[in-house]
């Protein structure tokens, strides 16, 4: 870092983005309301009246909407330093200010170290047989109910999954309930208006839960590093650093809190809008469900996971549709250009994936569900016109761990049941902080006729 941009993470947010074309909104609010409740209907208006690159008004702060491909690729690439991560996530720090994603370059690379043993194919294999099991039981507890609200479901067996995994406790033991409480409330404070600290606001709710999962890790990292325990916190534990010292006891429940947040959450969303889409194409459940019949395996192993192309094709243009991490911010850190505009220093730009993924001058028919179109490659028109994990040195390092996940569980179900909708279901969309149906998609699974 040069001298004039050395201090770039104490230096205030610009206001003044007057000179860039755009409509702040409302006073005090702006477009926060409009926004959060559609940001595709926001995105589309200030690209269709202003063009790529436009101003608006988040609460009490101007931001830039840096929409499209080009864009994207500029701030995930981001060759020459102009954006940090750190100062574009600066709302949430107070719940994640120490992982991995609010880090800037080297220090970003340093504690990247942190996860990678966690997440190398060696090392994922061990977790196959755990996601099984948690899978099998929590589907034998679905098909039970005549009808079940999937996305609250699913989002605690992820949980479990990720208390065994990530933990290796007893995902039915007293620990998970515990920790399921404090998670909700977690996750729940993310799309906070205003960060108020008092009782009865959700901040203050998620920061006391955000306390309770870092007590909960920190008990027993010093058990951990002394194990030879297999689970994804043990690695965090045992992992040095470039002079052989283990990471500080914060660095590795800061990252835990994120990792437990960034792989329950965006799972959950992707499996319940699979679902969502299965039952509303049928045809193909039948051709997933043939290619898991082919494979003729009750679970699939890690060695699995790329024997499954058709399930690679849904999994895809689910995300497209419905993005699990629908947006991703940056900040400026000095004077810069992106697509034609002059961008003042330390200026919040932010990217939605989930505009992208839908525009019409890249998609074919962007509106509907045709997983084959990454078949034909309309996805490789611009490396970065399709980006659900992110790109560049952020990219999401656990990936493969959630397409694994989600490939157990579908393998498992289509295996027995068919995914059955309500006749004629038409939900109303949630969009932030991640997509789903805002009644929580009720669903039956129908066993198959043997």
């Amino acid at each position: 870092m040069t001298s004039e941009t050395a201090d770039y993470l104490t230096q205030p947010t610009t206001q003044e983005l007057d000179h860039i074309p755009g409509d702040y909104g409302w006073p005090l609010l702006g477009k926060a309301i409009p926004f959060s409740r559609n940001p595709m209907q926001v995105c589309e208006e200030h690209y269709q009246n202003y063009g790529a690159v436009s101003r608006f008004q988040m609460g009490n702060e101007r931001v830039l909407l840096a929409l499209g491909p080009e864009n994207a690729q500029a701030l995930h690439l981001d060759s020459d330093r102009n954006f940090s991560s750190e100062k574009g996530l600066m709302r949430f720090k107070p719940l994640i200010g120490g992982s991995l994603i609010m880090k800037d370059f080297e220090e970003h690379r340093f504690q990247r170290r942190l996860m990678q043993t966690a997440f190398k194919n060696t090392t994922m294999r061990e977790y196959a047989p755990g996601i099984n099991a948690v899978c099998e039981r929590n589907i034998r507890r679905m098909a039970a109910e005549r009808e079940f609200r999937f996305f609250g479901y699913s989002k605690e067996m992820l949980l479990q999954i990720a208390a065994e995994t990530f933990t290796g406790v007893d995902s039915e033991g007293k620990e998970i309930a515990l920790l399921t409480g404090a998670f909700n409330d977690f996750v729940s404070a993310f799309d906070f208006l205003f960060p108020i600290d008092l009782p009865g606001f959700k901040f203050h709710r998620g920061m006391r839960a955000k306390t309770q999962i870092s007590d909960f890790i920190s008990g027993m990292i010093a058990d951990k590093r002394r194990s030879d325990d297999q689970d994804i916190l043990a690695h965090f534990c045992r992992e040095r650093d470039d002079q052989g010292n283990y990471f500080s006891d914060r660095d590795i429940a800061e990252n835990f809190v994120l990792l437990l947040f960034a792989a329950q959450d965006t799972t959950t969303a992707s499996l319940v809008n699979t679902f969502y889409e299965l039952g509303k194409h049928p045809q193909w459940q039948h051709r997933l469900r043939e290619e898991s019949q082919a494979l003729g395996k009750e679970q699939i192993e890690w060695e699995d996971l790329e024997r499954l192309p058709s399930y690679t094709l849904v999994f895809n243009e689910v995300q497209r549709l419905h993005s699990s991490v629908p947006l991703f911010p940056r900040r400026s850190i000095r004077a810069c250009e992106i697509s034609g505009v002059e961008v003042p220093a330390h200026t919040m730009l932010i990217n939605a994936i989930t505009y992208n993924h839908r525009m019409p001058e890249w998609w074919q028919q962007p509106e509907l569900f045709d997983p084959e179109r990454f078949e034909r490659g309309e996805h490789k028109q611009h490396a970065f016109l399709f980006h659900p994990f992110g790109g560049g040195a952020h990219k999401c390092i656990g990936m493969h761990f959630a397409q694994y996940v989600y490939k157990s569980f579908l393998h498992q179900v289509l295996m027995q049941y068919e995914i059955v909708l309500k006749p004629d279901y038409s939900p109303t969309w949630q969009y932030l902080p991640m997509p789903k149906p805002t009644d929580n998609l009720p669903v039956s699974l129908r066993p198959l006729a043997r």
